[in-house]
C-alpha cells in the first residue's frame, strides 16, 4: 500500500500509518494508533490499527474474525458499497459491517505484507463523505518493516526519525506540542510551541530551554542571530552517581530554534545515562520542522 502525492489532500502520517486527508480535515490523536478526522469539529472517520509484526498472516486473519465478531452484523459483498468493494484490489482482507440502524458504518483491513491492521469508522452515511473515506482508505500506507526512517506529520510540523524511536508519551495543548520517545537507553522530547513572538515577549529562548528541559544547571550557547541556543549538561563522575541517584539522567543535549516565518519555536531534548552525540542532536534538528 503506498500513498501517493495528492496537492488537493494533506499527508497525515501517525506511528507508521500514513494516508492522505481532504484540506478541510482536522486530525486528532486519540492514541497511540488511534487517529480520529474532524470537519467543523464534527467526526468524519475514525481508524485504529494495530502492527504485530511477530505474528504471522494467520494471526491478523484469526484477529480480524475477532473485531468481527464484536462489531455485529457483517454486511455481504453485495450490500457493500461499490467503492469500498475495491478496497479489496487493495488490501489482503476488507470486512464491513454496519450499524443499528442497518447503514455501512465501518470495517476492517487487513494488510498482510505489512503486518498491519487496521479498523475504520465513519461517522456519516452521506455520499460525499463515504467518497472521501474512500479515497483516504484506498491511498493509506502501512509502514514497511524493513524501513529504517519513519515519518510524523500531523498538525503543522513534520519529525522524522530513526524507526529505533518507540514513542513514549504525547501532549497536544494549547501552544504546546510534545511527543516523548525512548531509543536504547537514550530520551527524546520534541517540542512545538507557539505563537513565537508572544513566548519571547515575556522570556528569552534560554529560559524556555530551561524550562524544556528541566534542569538549571544547563551550559548555554546562544547562537550569533539570537535565533537559536543550545544547552549541555555533561556532569563529573560524583554528580553522574547524584543524578542517577536522584533517578535522573545525567547528561542531557537540548536545542531550540525559532522559526520566524511560521511563528513558532521548536526544541528536542536528548537525555541518557551515557554521553550524547552531538551528531544525533544535528540530525534530529535536521529533519524537524514547520510546513
Amino acid at each position: 500500500m503506498q500513498a501517493k502525492t495528492n496537492k488537493e489532500k494533506r499527508l497525515i502520517a501517525w506511528n507508521g500509518v500514513q494516508l492522505y486527508i481532504p484540506a478541510e480535515w482536522e486530525a486528532r490523536v486519540s492514541g497511540h494508533r488511534h487517529l480520529v478526522f474532524e470537519k467543523d469539529f464534527q467526526p468524519q472517520l475514525q481508524i485504529r490499527w494495530e502492527t504485530p509484526a511477530q505474528h504471522s498472516p494467520g494471526y491478523l486473519q484469526k484477529r480480524s474474525i475477532h473485531f468481527a465478531e464484536q462489531m455485529g452484523s457483517i454486511l455481504s459483498d453485495d450490500e457493500v458499497p461499490l467503492k469500498f468493494r475495491q478496497l479489496k484490489n487493495i488490501f489482503d482482507r476488507v470486512i464491513c459491517y454496519r450499524n443499528e440502524n442497518g447503514m455501512f458504518e465501518g470495517g476492517i483491513l487487513v494488510c498482510t505484507d505489512h503486518h498491519t491492521l487496521v479498523l475504520f469508522q465513519i461517522f456519516s452515511p452521506k455520499p460525499d463523505i463515504l467518497t472521501e473515506v474512500h479515497d483516504c482508505l484506498s491511498k493509506i500506507s502501512c509502514r514497511d518493516h524493513t524501513e529504517t526512517q519513519m515519518l510524523w506529520r500531523i498538525q503543522d510540523f513534520s519529525l522524522t526519525l530513526s524507526d529505533s524511536f518507540i514513542l513514549k508519551d504525547y501532549t497536544f495543548a494549547a501552544g504546546l506540542t510534545r511527543l516523548s520517545f525512548f531509543s536504547s537507553g537514550l530520551f527524546l522530547h520534541t517540542c512545538k510551541l507557539g505563537p513565537a513572538d508572544n513566548r519571547l515577549q515575556d522570556q528569552s529562548l534560554e529560559k524556555i530551554l530551561i524550562a524544556l528541559a528541566d534542569s538549571s544547571d544547563l551550559e548555554l550557547i546562544t547562537g550569533e542571530n539570537g535565533e537559536s541556543c543550545e544547552g549541555y549538561r555533561t556532569p563529573s563522575i560524583p554528580r553522574q552517581v547524584l543524578f542517577r541517584l536522584r533517578r535522573e539522567k545525567p547528561f542531557i543535549l537540548a536545542k531550540i530554534w525559532h522559526d520566524a516565518v511560521n511563528n513558532r519555536l521548536l526544541a528536542i531534548v536528548l537525555s541518557s545515562n551515557r554521553p550524547i552525540s552531538p551528531a544525533t542532536a544535528d540530525e534530529i534538528c535536521r529533519q524537524y520542522e514547520i510546513f
